[in-house]
């Protein structure tokens, strides 16, 4: 059987950009290693889940590995909940993903990142802090579970014996909207923290929504006194002041196990406890992949290259974030350079040692177009290297170049099937 790898390049779709001559980071970047790849295989441009839906990571990967989101998919919190710890499947519990944002209410400014300028450990100090402190004693019998990670994220699950709690509850986060279980950009919106409220009748969505609310309150009035924040404000810094939650949900449901699906084995290199929530649910394994904090990116990117051709499974998934906060900052230039970093050190690395009967699929979970600064709806490029499927004549990795390509599909959750149906037809 031969082997398979996906390489997830988490948001390096954008659309054209006037300061690259209406050309795109993709189509600029200087990629002679992916480049090859495309000469080698065939194109197309896929829609991830739908062209209403901007996926998130954890919604891409499901869809690429040909599990439709709008059957299985019960929000971005269930998942990180899941692949923290928080819960397991029964639990009465609801979990959600947050940020450490920045309130001004005199200016009326929300910076909804804090910048992306907290270090770990001004994070984690904000998090002990919040552990220690916050008692929830309007909502008595609820507990909590808080994380933190990358920057400014985290993950925050409320939990109770016998008190109902339900995830239909709105954002407090105004830059999304819940459309069923995903979270949807709101375009503009008023720069201040929302209540939350019970998107559902019943006392479970009430419990659930003044337990976020007395969250918040308590958790400000902990920030406001963190010696954290006062020397961010000494240093000119934006205080980390405020949480913002997004993306409640109880819990995941049970899906079909990748290797009862396909007949493979399936690992996940990844960046995110909602990953590893994923791969909990597919019986897949899962190994944290990320960079280290301020270190040796390209060494990163060498040494990720090699664990993946050292991997047994049949099927290897890896999730390289490079680009995406570029996209988010709108920083054109450094998502050009994120772009040729990984080609300079992870995919020069890796078509060294590529076997030539390998199939390898390069793709994107999702855009993160520069002039937008957060996740769309677009089609993404998507390449498959497969000896069981003809080379078309696209000769780089690009959404210009994608777009001719002789890919049949035109939709992620068809890829696997697609190139798995051809392989064994092949063989």
């Amino acid at each position: 059987m031969n082997k398979t790898y996906l390489i997830i390049l988490c948001g390096a779709g954008d659309r054209p950009i006037d300061s690259l001559g209406m050309a795109t980071p993709l189509e600029v970047a200087a990629t002679p290693h992916l480049d090859r790849l495309a000469r080698d295989g065939a194109q197309g441009m896929v829609t991830v889940i739908d062209k209403g839906i901007s996926p998130e990571s954890d919604s891409g990967a499901m869809a690429l590995l040909s599990y439709d989101p709008h059957e299985h998919y019960t929000g971005r919190g269930p998942l990180e909940g899941l692949g923290s710890g928080f819960l397991a499947l029964g639990d009465n519990a609801v979990s959600f993903r947050i940020n450490f944002a920045s309130y001004d209410a005199n200016r009326q400014r929300l910076d909804r990142r804090t910048a992306r300028d907290l270090t770990d450990e001004q994070l984690q100090a904000l998090v002990t802090e919040i552990r220690e402190r916050v008692k929830l004693d309007d909502c008595e019998g609820v507990r909590f579970k808080l994380m933190g990670f990358g920057h400014h994220r985290g993950i925050l699950c409320f939990s109770a014996d016998t008190m109902p709690l339900s995830g239909k509850v709105s954002n407090t986060d105004p830059g999304f909207v819940n459309v069923g279980p995903f979270g949807v950009y709101a375009g503009t919106f008023e720069p201040k923290p929302q209540e939350c409220v019970p998107m559902e009748e019943g006392v479970a969505a009430a419990n659930t929504a003044r337990a976020v609310n007395s969250f918040v309150r308590e958790s400000a009035r902990i920030l406001s006194e963190s010696a954290v924040n006062k020397g961010r404000i000494a240093r000119g810094e934006l205080p980390a002041n405020v949480i913002l939650f997004r993306d409640g949900g109880n819990q995941p449901q049970a899906m079909q196990p990748f290797s009862r699906r396909f007949r493979r084995s399936l690992s996940f290199h990844g960046q995110i406890p909602a990953e590893k929530g994923l791969m909990e649910l597919l019986g897949g394994r899962f190994s944290y992949c990320r960079p280290p904090e301020g270190g040796d990116e390209a060494g990163y990117l060498e040494d990720t290259a090699a664990t993946l051709l050292g991997d047994d499974a049949d099927v290897v998934v890896v999730h390289l974030k490079g680009a995406d906060e570029p996209g988010h900052d709108g920083a054109v230039s450094k998502k050009v350079s994120a772009i040729e970093l990984i080609d300079r050190h992870f995919f020069r690395r890796f078509t060294e040692g590529l076997d030539p009967n390998d199939i390898c699929i390069v793709t994107s979970d999702h855009a993160t177009p520069c002039e937008l600064k957060i996740h769309s709806a677009d089609a993404v490029p998507l390449l498959v290297r497969c000896p069981a499927i003809p080379r078309d004549a696209t000769n780089c990795f690009s959404e210009r170049e994608a777009a001719h390509g002789g890919l049949p599909f035109r939709r992620a959750v068809e890829l696997l099937p697609y190139v798995f149906q051809r392989s064994e037809a092949y063989a």
